[in-house]
């Protein structure tokens, strides 16, 4: 009886001088307060977002210049036309002016006022509706030379114009697209048949 109590005496000490040796040891030491320590990771700063590239403030006087080609029974003919447009946003009004062989036998000179719609909703690209009217001076051949005869036209005008991304600056390129109907004439002159006119232009605002 006595050797048993001895070796489970024996055994009780050893077991204990284990366990204060097991957590002494530093990979199973515990940190002050029960409290496990995680590093944090570095918090990364947010890329900066690219801005949309700022589109120059609309102007309210606009000027442009360019080419054009008028198509009509006679002939097709190339010519110079301008315009200047007044008006910022939906709505504005045109003056124009179209210079096509002037002093020929089919010669036109054309100057005309319209109103218009612009549908566009920001962007970079107008689309433009513009309706009005015109006086026209068309060269006829005569037997003593070329005659030139006065006309009142009605005027539709579709236009697509794109702003240039030019800094600072309302810069536009755009396409005419206009049918032009003769509606009145004097007694002398005799009927003309419609035509119409395509146009390149450039232009900038003020």
């Amino acid at each position: 009886m006595r050797t048993v109590l001895g070796v489970v005496l024996v055994f009780g000490l050893a077991s204990g001088s284990f366990s204060r040796t097991a957590r002494a040891e530093p990979g199973f030491a515990e940190p002050p307060g029960g409290e496990v320590f995680v590093p944090e990771e570095p918090q990364r700063e947010p890329e900066p977002e690219m801005a949309p590239e700022p589109l120059a403030r609309e102007s309210t006087v606009r000027l442009s210049v360019g080419p054009l080609l008028r198509v009509s029974e006679p002939a097709t003919d190339g010519g110079l036309g301008a315009a200047l447009d007044v008006g910022a946003g939906a709505v504005g009004v045109r003056v124009a002016g179209s210079w096509v062989r002037v002093g020929s036998d089919v010669g036109l000179s054309q100057y005309q006022a319209e109103l218009w719609v612009d549908f566009a909703d920001g962007g970079r690209l107008h689309p433009i509706v513009g309706a009005g009217a015109g006086l026209a001076r068309l060269d006829r051949p005569a037997p003593d030379g070329a005659t030139s005869e006065s006309y009142g036209v009605g005027v539709l005008r579709g236009t697509l114009e794109y702003v240039l991304p030019v800094a600072r600056a309302d810069a536009r390129a755009a396409i005419d697209l206009t049918g032009n109907v003769p509606a009145m004439h004097g007694r002398s002159a005799p009927d003309a048949d419609p035509w119409l006119l395509f146009g390149a232009r450039v232009g900038v605002g003020f």
